[in-house]
């Protein structure tokens, strides 16, 4: 389950202003400060080997031995410039740090700041962290918006046997969660072993899923 989770990686009103004010003289060199602060945060992750390479633990997070520079860093490049690859690093070091409250107040900023920009596994994830959190009708309408972005990225994809197969996977998990009635997935399971002529690696609990909050809890854990 948790393989699924982390390949999904993959605004105060400041912030917004921000995202206004492109095309600007001091936006280049906002640009150019931006780079190399995500540049700076990058690095400071990776050199903490125990927090970027060793598996995610739920039940003990490790926190990075740069933690309050790292954040320092994302949160001055946002706010000069939030863009999609400031944000997505920030959401990554977010997820990989195991701040679930955090990473949900980062994309409800994202919808607000950039939600074009936004992919289905970002609905999905907002999607199920709303739900998880208890509001069932922001939930619903970021469960239809991931549909619809799953329904783009089908068609993109489509040329690629194992992609369009997994992305449809995708696809009917997320609808399934979103109606809590699972059969869409199972028979999309089905499709998929019956064309590839074998069991979707890694999915085996997808086969026996029949209520959502099960699934909340295998990913999440206990809610909060």
């Amino acid at each position: 389950m948790n393989v699924r989770l982390f390949l999904m990686v993959g605004c105060v009103a400041g912030m917004c202003t921000a995202c206004i004010h492109k095309g600007t003289g001091c936006q280049v060199d906002n640009q150019s400060v931006v780079h190399t602060l995500i540049l700076e945060a990058d690095s400071l992750m990776r050199s903490d080997s125990l927090f970027w390479n060793v598996p995610v633990d739920k039940a003990h997070p490790h926190v990075c031995i740069h933690d309050a520079l790292i954040r320092e860093k994302l949160d001055s490049a946002i706010s000069l410039h939030p863009d999609r690859q400031t944000y997505l690093l920030k959401y990554t070091y977010l997820l990989r740090s195991w701040r679930l409250p955090e990473v949900l107040a980062l994309l409800r900023e994202m919808d607000t700041c950039m939600c074009d920009s936004m992919s289905p596994e970002l609905w999905n994830m907002k999607a199920m962290l709303e739900d998880y959190h208890g509001d069932s009708v922001v939930a619903r309408k970021d469960f239809l918006r991931a549909d619809s972005a799953y329904g783009v990225k089908v068609q993109e994809v489509a040329q690629d046997s194992l992609m369009y197969g997994f992305v449809r996977l995708e696809k009917a998990l997320n609808f399934s969660l979103m109606k809590n009635d699972f059969r869409v997935l199972q028979e999309e399971i089905t499709f998929y072993e019956r064309v590839n002529g074998k069991a979707v690696h890694g999915m085996e609990q997808w086969k026996n899923l029949t209520d959502k909050r099960k699934y909340y809890r295998q990913v999440f854990g206990q809610p909060e």
